[in-house]
């Protein structure tokens, strides 16, 4: 008796197991070749506008590429999936599709890679995915796997830049609050810079009489993090958007062409960006700045920004005009929260 409980129980199990597959047939599909996944090449642009797009037609894929990555016989037996993966060429590398899996129309692709130290301006690694014709799916979604942990300070303020512009040619002083915290200076920062500074923002370095527009310098141990508030803007509108804020907090064209041309190339490109101006307060407490003599305007811009994949919903920052009067010094950075 005991015998034929085990079989019937066994033939349940099947039973039931034979049931489920029938059922979630279109739903769970997992495929784990390497093979299936087609090396194209890293591109500085977008080749398509959106994340991925299925090629079911040699016709379709002569619309994008201009030399034949595949052929007619290419697709009587599959479609294929072009994707791009977003690639910053200074903080990652080995980037490889290593599987996939398609569960309740979502198609997920796996993604090993290995971490490096630094920021570029991101650029695209497209693959072609080969998949069965009857194969659909609604969206996709990467999944990124780290196989190292590098040891890296990821709060640097880049490139703050300072301008002067005084009232009369004068000889000045900077100060800047916490030397140690300095990484990179230009000229080189010794407890001090001593200029003369003419009204239309030309420096000389009293110390070795080269001629300058601005003075340089990088920090680390920044704290950076995404807020409750700020802005989220997508990639494509990143040029409008800095050229509206960046005049309300004051800069001039001249100031705003050397921010806008610095940050663009590790923006635009990103399908979204959370972006958020600190306060005096913040940056003051992060690099205290002293100027003698004293200036009437002082203009410090702190740009924090994050790339993101979707849209998030926060609170929108208000910006409040700064007006130029009399000797005026502006200094502008940035930093990328990771």
């Amino acid at each position: 008796m005991k015998k034929y409980i085990f079989y019937i129980i066994i033939i349940a199990i099947l039973l039931i197991t034979a049931i489920g597959l029938f059922i979630f047939k279109d739903k769970i599909f997992i495929k784990k070749e390497k093979s299936d996944f087609i090396y194209l090449e890293k591109y500085q642009n977008k080749l398509i506008d959106n994340e991925y797009q299925l090629l079911t037609s040699i016709e379709e894929h002569n619309k994008i590429f201009t030399v034949s990555e595949l052929t007619k016989e290419s697709f009587q037996e599959n479609n294929y999936l072009l994707f791009g993966v977003p690639y910053d060429s200074c903080s990652e590398e080995n980037l490889e599709p290593t599987s996939y899996s398609l569960t309740e129309n979502t198609l997920i692709i796996n993604i090993d890679y290995t971490s490096k130290c630094g920021v570029c301006a991101p650029q695209y690694i497209y693959y072609f995915l080969k998949l069965a014709k009857n194969i659909t799916f609604d969206n996709i979604d990467l999944k990124y796997h780290s196989k190292n942990d590098p040891k890296c300070n990821n709060f640097v303020a880049y490139k703050p830049i300072i301008y002067l512009y005084p009232s009369k040619t004068e000889k000045i002083t900077i100060k800047l609050g916490y030397p140690d915290k300095l990484t990179t200076t230009y000229p080189k920062y010794e407890n001090e810079w001593n200029v003369y500074a003419y009204p239309n923002g030309h420096l000389i370095d009293n110390k070795t009489g080269r001629n300058l527009y601005a003075l340089y310098w990088e920090g680390n141990n920044h704290p950076s993090k995404v807020t409750n508030e700020g802005f989220v803007i997508k990639g494509e509108e990143t040029i409008t958007f800095l050229e509206e804020k960046l005049k309300m907090l004051g800069l001039n064209d001249y100031e705003a062409d050397e921010f806008i041309i610095y940050w663009l190339p590790k923006m635009e490109h990103n399908k979204y960006n959370y972006i958020r101006f600190e306060t005096m307060e913040e940056i003051d407490n992060y690099m205290p700045l002293a100027i003698s003599p004293t200036p009437d305007t002082i203009i410090r811009i702190q740009m924090d920004f994050k790339p993101l994949n979707n849209k998030i919903m926060i609170k929108e920052q208000t910006i409040t005009p700064i007006e130029r009067k009399g000797f005026t010094v502006v200094e502008w950075g940035g930093s990328i929260i990771k």
